[in-house]
């Protein structure tokens, strides 16, 4: 409900959710690019309009990469605009798959159009939610947004704000902020330094530090009673009620340790759970001073079990946290590495070589997972070849034989784990080798293959290395399929592969045979999540039945009428599981048709001349072994070709006058003008050359 104070200033105060409703009517990349920079970077749609790749500068720190946006005003000087790496991540995608220059703009529109899109955004989520507040919603409610989520919410600083934001001092900002009530300043004088109530008291004072800890944290009195706890050690515990009070020893299977003189070695501990277990941890203490230098119980902080795994391995020299420092700067090249990269071995090459030039592994693969042939050999850098076709060997092991793809896809496993988690023994000829990590490269529900990495001989890779080194995996296929489309889209000519499935994975195909209906695909478009929205006419069956059906099958979230021409049917299907048409676009294909009938499907993508296509294949049959291939040929006019130049057509671009500008026809599109005019001449020359050799 709007509240008095938003209409009397004209403001729309957003919650998270409902920025998160907005973001979700979010129809095409464009839309939800110019959301995101008004909500979560701050830009004014005038900001937008003048926004290139070229603009975003890369500085590190010890914890990490951060992203800056220089944002220039008319003058051209302006500020510096942080970006949260989900949206780096989301407009490298963008600048990626439309191929733009690093001087070409994000948004090729008038400040204007900027502010109709978010308008038409806006009106789709009152719409699809249910809410007309959600309609009035403007680009200056989300720069708002922006604004009260870091101060209110993420407790930033007012002052850091203002400087990366549009607003020209903090006068300025702190329109959009709430008023400061006298709670509110017995709250900021109680988190601060300022002598106050229980400021004498360190028992108070280290309680607030730990608090959020993330790790286990107890605060041992004199008298060895527990004065405080934090959640982090409940956690680790499973503890199910406050153990202040309680003696420190009662919390110990076994012996406790003892008391520290000053702060000890890390010292591995089992806590004891409720129900008696224990729960192994590695315990590092040091003591509180008391008034006049006495000692007054000690600190003690826990890590589990894998931290004190991590500090054995310390102790021996291996260096995990350098692996993970490894691990954590290969996923942030990774963006380099399709900057660099033509074609998806490429990509592999590259990665194998940013992996194996570090210290931290001493060799890094990449295979290829096949639909027939297990795990091929596609990359690697640090072992010989007959080394690496080992590795092949082993790794087709732990593909499951019916479906076709790696058991491990869903998580890193290690040849000779020391939890007996992972795979048996790696060995070659000349000998085991020890610590290799088995890693999936997963992009959506499609399997591109797999990354071995290879540490010391006893070396074993902790929670933390295997977390980074997944995302590392998703990061690569999401690289080579970045790579295909950017291929795709650039293309001259492309390879047309037509596909034959007959599995009921596929939920068209399950559909047609239970129903007897036939279903065509009308139009593919990316959704929320992962999710494809699939435009499908049906024909033979009723969209009762067939909604009776997608009831029970779990990977389709929605399905909806949208006209009912009598013999046939216009439906909106709303998949996230597995459907070939997913499976061809992680590949980095583009689907041009595909028709369901009597149990089987056809289906038709567009590949790049350049391709693969054994690997596509593979990548194919991994998740639908029971297709084939029905047919390969060459196309030279693209169907983006196509389209755009029927739509100039049609829009009277090439009438005199013109009915329709560039700019304008790019943006019912939704491309930028330099793309448009890329895939126009370029269909025109062709139908132009096709024109005149015929004479």
């Amino acid at each position: 409900m709007q509240t008095g104070s938003e209409f009397e200033s004209g403001w729309v105060d957003l919650t998270d959710d409902e920025y998160d409703r907005v973001r979700q009517a979010a129809e095409t990349y464009r839309e939800s690019i110019v959301v995101r920079l008004c909500g979560e970077v701050g830009l004014r749609p005038p900001e937008i309009a003048r926004v290139t790749s070229g603009d975003v500068e890369t500085r590190t720190t010890r914890n990490g990469t951060h992203r800056f946006l220089t944002v220039r005003s008319d003058a051209e000087s302006g500020r510096e605009a942080y970006v949260p790496t989900p949206v780096y991540s989301a407009v490298r995608r963008y600048v990626n798959e439309r191929a733009l220059d690093p001087d070409e703009c994000l948004v090729d529109v008038t400040p204007r159009r900027i502010q109709m899109i978010v308008g038409e955004v806006t009106d789709r989520a009152g719409e699809m939610f249910g809410d007309d507040r959600l309609r009035s919603v403007s680009s200056r409610d989300l720069c708002r947004y922006y604004a009260r989520r870091l101060v209110h919410r993420e407790q930033v600083d007012a002052r850091v704000v203002q400087a990366v934001g549009p607003w020209e001092s903090l006068d300025t900002l702190r329109r959009h902020l709430d008023p400061v009530d006298v709670d509110t300043v017995l709250d900021e004088f109680e988190r601060s330094s300022v002598p106050g109530p229980g400021a004498a008291d360190p028992t108070v004072e280290v309680c607030r530090a730990v608090v959020s800890a993330a790790f286990g944290v107890l605060v041992v009195g004199p008298d060895g009673l527990v004065e405080y706890a934090n959640d982090g050690f409940a956690d680790l515990t499973d503890a199910d009620g406050d153990v202040a009070g309680r003696n420190v020893g009662s919390l110990y299977s076994g012996d406790a340790p003892g008391v520290p003189a000053d702060t000890d070695e890390p010292t591995a501990v089992a806590l004891r759970r409720p129900d008696g277990s224990a729960a192994d941890a590695v315990r590092v203490a040091t003591p509180r001073g008391g008034p006049g230098g006495t000692e007054s119980g000690y600190v003690a902080a826990f890590l589990p079990r894998e931290a004190a795994s991590d500090v054995g391995r310390a102790e021996r020299g291996q260096s995990v946290s350098a692996r993970v420092t490894t691990a954590v700067e290969v996923l942030d090249a990774t963006t380099a590495v399709v900057d660099d990269a033509s074609t998806r071995t490429e990509v592999a090459s590259g990665v194998c070589d940013r992996l194996a030039a570090a210290e931290a592994y001493e060799f890094a693969w990449v295979g290829s997972v096949t639909g027939d042939r297990g795990v091929v050999s596609t990359a690697w850098e640090g072992i010989d070849e007959p080394t690496a076709e080992s590795l092949a060997t082993r790794a087709s092991e732990s593909v499951d034989g019916d479906s076709g793809r790696p058991a491990t896809e869903r998580g890193v496993r290690v040849f000779d784990s020391e939890d007996g988690s992972g795979l048996p023994p790696f060995e070659t000829d000349d000998g085991p080798v020890g610590g290799v990590a088995l890693v999936p490269i997963v992009y959506g529900d499609t399997t591109h293959g797999l990354l071995a990495l290879g540490a010391s001989d006893d070396a074993t890779f902790g929670e933390a290395e295997r977390a980074v080194l997944a995302s590392l995996g998703w990061q690569t296929a999401q690289a080579m399929t970045d790579v295909e489309r950017r291929n795709l889209l650039l293309a001259d000519s492309v390879t047309e592969l037509e596909f034959r499935v007959e599995s009921d994975r596929s939920f068209f195909v399950a559909a047609s045979e239970h129903l007897g209906g036939t279903f065509e695909l009308q139009g593919l478009v990316p959704g929320e999540s992962g999710t494809l929205l699939y435009f499908v006419t049906m024909r033979e069956t009723t969209p009762e039945a067939v909604f009776d059906f997608a009831a029970g099958v779990d990977s389709v979230e929605n399905a909806r009428l949208i006209r009912d021409y009598g013999d046939t049917s216009l439906v909106e299907f709303v998949v996230a599981g597995e459907e070939p048409a997913t499976t061809l676009t992680d590949l980095g294909g583009h689907v041009a048709a595909f028709v369901a009938e009597d149990g089987a499907q056809r289906i038709t993508a567009e590949f790049t001349t350049e391709t693969d296509v054994r690997a596509v294949f593979d990548g194919f049959q991994s998740p639908f072994p029971e297709s084939s291939l029905f047919s390969k040929q060459e196309v030279d006019l693209t169907e983006k070709q196509q389209s755009v130049l029927r739509a100039a057509y049609l829009a009277g671009y090439f009438e005199w006058p013109r009915g329709s500008t560039a700019e304008e026809l790019a943006d019912s599109i939704g491309v930028s003008s330099p793309t448009l005019h890329n895939h126009l001449r370029k269909a025109q020359q062709k139908v132009l050359t096709a024109f005149f050799d015929d004479e």
